[in-house]
């Protein structure tokens, strides 16, 4: 016999662990620490939530299912994500979501819509509060450790200055400027159920404190622009409700205005300095001093800037694939086409761009018009149902909508992530759940019939087998990562067993074969070292495993420039034992332009496998227009004025070296050696 109401608290604590743990929870041992162990956790307890919730209802002899308004617009804005994935230039990315981020690729919007409805099916008033609470709960941990960060807690663990700039468990400052943002309204909305000189009113607005504190620190200028539209929403919306009782919304509004602004001057803004800094002048000088020069000594070029750039690129994708995109999460990929030439000239030139660091230009991009409108048409009908909630407690409705706002706005500079999707979707079904009724559940301890024991043996071995998946999908990931921690350390023959396994638990992922520390790096370096030791049996051996390896995964995903980069690499690596594998390389690179045409370091590694093979002409042009797409290329002039020494045209290559000496470096040794050797 199973009691209901057992089955309801499963159900409860399951959704408890997300909201509390999704946020804090990340792994040192996973390829990455942050959004794929959060994603894990997210698959894992979905499936539980979706199993119980099925037993609740065999039980029960009735589908529980809560119909909201919100449900058709969910439904569209699958079926664009479905048919965009089916549709895709790489399947297996619009399905898991492009490997590092993972948040937004099919399964995972699957997840969210199915913890939506179980949300909205499942639980009533009493029950949402208590994990509105829980969030607040993971949020002060958050918080606090993001504040400790700012403080030196863990400089020394962190490749990124997170003194400067906190990301706390959420791995990225913006992101986790986004998140707490979303929840500063609701902190002031459990104030407001206070007075003012209560405890509650001062733990909730404390809470609201530590928040801001925290997003100062993150000098997030996207979280900041969502705090402004939040903060003005909701004390506006609040003063017109309290309209006739205007004494009771002055003294909270007074009180968060006068602190939130004494934290500004203590702490500083991005925009703002510290009371410290205007105290001390000469601090400022020096700031000032700092601040005009050059763009690598001010940390490289502006943000805005390079956003402004990968815009246009997403939009030309959407141009060229207007009504379904290239596929869910592909950005990574079709980015490569369109890519402004302009994004040579930027700091962050040879960076990877997985998003387009615009939530509504990139589903534009990856799932066309049709996404992007079903994106849309959810954002509105969601702000309709938490507008519209039929809660008794209209602030917490507004703090509520401000939240959700905010998220939107975050999301114009940026792109979601775990721990704010779950807000996106969650948000909607607790202004829903709110509105309805506390449920006494009933002790129902029935007797079960023989087709109810069947269906419910037959969700457990589903659920169980769905775990299972998860499960093994995580620990391939720590294998994988393990592979290339041991290739970069020089073991590759202790990587092979680790990368070969984690094949065997995730056989589609083409990036367990083909990443620049993958599979067939290991078999190429293995390779090398029995070519080294004139061992030519095993040397062909693990240059055949190494070949195939590359071949396993550019099949696998044709479209990814990246491991075609990577093939590139090994490639020349192997041209080390046998010179036929350079036209390899020059071949794999060529196909490679045709999909990143404007990529000056393409045209950079064309022509180094030009020159390789003795066609010097064409390494001309290969490095003309790697410095064409990149004026600022220095490695590609000097390797330019080294081909055009070679062709006994000294002067021109005087020119390039002089240029770089001249323009770009003045203190470069290596343009400086090579004009006094033309001399």
């Amino acid at each position: 016999m199973l009691k209901v109401n057992k089955l309801q608290k499963i159900i409860f604590f399951s959704f408890a662990i997300i909201i509390f743990f999704v946020p804090l929870v990340l792994w040192p041992y996973t390829s990455e620490v942050f959004e794929f162990n959060k994603m894990v956790l997210v698959y894992i307890l979905t499936t539980i939530i979706s199993g119980i919730w099925l037993i609740k209802c065999i039980i029960e002899k009735k589908l529980i299912f809560r119909r909201t308004i919100l449900d058709i617009p969910l439904l569209t804005f699958l079926v664009s994500q479905v048919v965009s994935t089916f549709l895709s230039i790489d399947f297996f990315t619009s399905v898991f979501g492009y490997y590092s981020r993972f948040n937004g690729g099919l399964l995972s919007t699957i997840c969210y819509l199915i913890l939506y409805w179980a949300f909205v099916s499942n639980f009533d008033k009493k029950e949402t509060e208590k994990l509105v609470k829980i969030w607040f709960a993971s949020a002060a941990i958050v918080s606090i450790y993001g504040v400790l960060e700012h403080f030196g807690i863990d400089k020394n663990i962190w490749v990124q200055d997170v003194q400067s700039r906190v990301f706390s468990s959420l791995g990225q400052p913006n992101w986790l400027a986004a998140w707490v943002v979303a929840l500063i309204p609701l902190a002031w909305a459990f104030a407001l159920k206070s007075k003012v000189k209560s405890l509650n009113f001062w733990i909730y607005f404390g809470l609201s404190i530590l928040l801001f504190w925290t997003l100062i620190f993150t000098k997030s200028r996207s979280g900041f622009l969502g705090f402004g539209v939040a903060c003005i929403f909701f004390w506006g919306a609040i003063a017109v409700q309290n309209i006739k009782n205007i004494k009771g919304f002055i003294s909270p509004f007074l009180i968060t205005g006068f602190i939130f602004t004494t934290i500004c001057l203590i702490s500083g803004t991005q925009w703002t300095p510290s009371l410290n800094s205007l105290i001390n002048k000469s601090v400022n000088k020096q700031t000032e001093v700092q601040a005009q020069g050059t763009a690598l000594e001010t940390g490289g070029t502006e943000s805005g800037t390079i956003r402004k750039i990968v815009w246009q690129g997403a939009l030309q994708v959407w141009l060229h694939y207007p009504i379904f995109g290239t596929g869910v999460e592909t950005f990574a990929y079709s980015y490569y086409l369109y890519r402004p030439a302009a994004h040579n000239e930027t700091s962050e030139w040879n960076f990877i761009y997985n998003k387009a660091h615009n939530e509504f230009l990139n589903f534009a991009a990856n799932s066309g018009t049709f996404g992007l409108i079903s994106y849309l048409v959810l954002i509105g009908f969601s702000v309709y149902v938490i507008y519209k909630s039929k809660s008794d407690d209209k602030n917490l409705n507004f703090a509520l909508l401000a939240g959700f706002i905010s998220l939107s706005v975050s999301n114009f500079f940026g792109f979601s992530v775990v721990p704010t999707q779950l807000q996106f979707f969650l948000f909607p079904a607790i202004a829903a759940s709110l509105a309805v009724p506390i449920t006494e559940y009933k002790v129902l301890s029935k007797k079960l019939e023989n087709s109810q024991k069947v269906l419910i043996f037959l969700v457990l071995c589903t659920t169980s087998y769905v775990l299972w998946l998860t499960t093994n999908y995580w620990y391939a990931d720590i294998l994988y990562n393990r592979g290339k921690e041991l290739n970069s350390a020089s073991r590759p023959d202790l990587a092979v067993p680790a990368l070969t396994q984690a094949i065997k638990l995730a056989p589609g992922q083409a990036i367990y074969y083909g990443d620049p520390y993958g599979l067939a790096f290991s078999y190429a370096q293995i390779a090398m070292a029995y070519n080294q030791e004139n061992n030519a049996t095993m040397s062909a051996q693990f240059t055949n495993y190494a070949v195939g390896g590359i071949q396993k995964a550019l099949d696998l995903s044709p479209a990814n420039v990246n491991i075609k980069r990577s093939a590139f690499g090994i490639y020349v690596r192997l041209s080390t034992i046998n010179e036929k594998y350079l036209s390899n390389a020059r071949s794999v690179i060529t196909e490679t332009i045709k999909q990143a045409p404007t990529d000056a370091k393409l045209y950079y590694n064309l022509g180094i496998a030009d020159a390789n093979l003795g066609q010097y002409q064409a390494a001309t042009s290969d490095f003309q227009k790697a410095v064409e797409l990149k004026t600022n290329y220095i490695d590609a002039r000097i390797q330019y004025a080294a081909i055009l020494v070679h062709l006994k045209k000294p002067n021109e290559a005087k020119e390039e070296l002089n240029y770089i000496l001249t323009k770009l470096d003045p203190n470069n040794q290596t343009a400086k050696t090579a004009l006094a050797n033309i001399k």
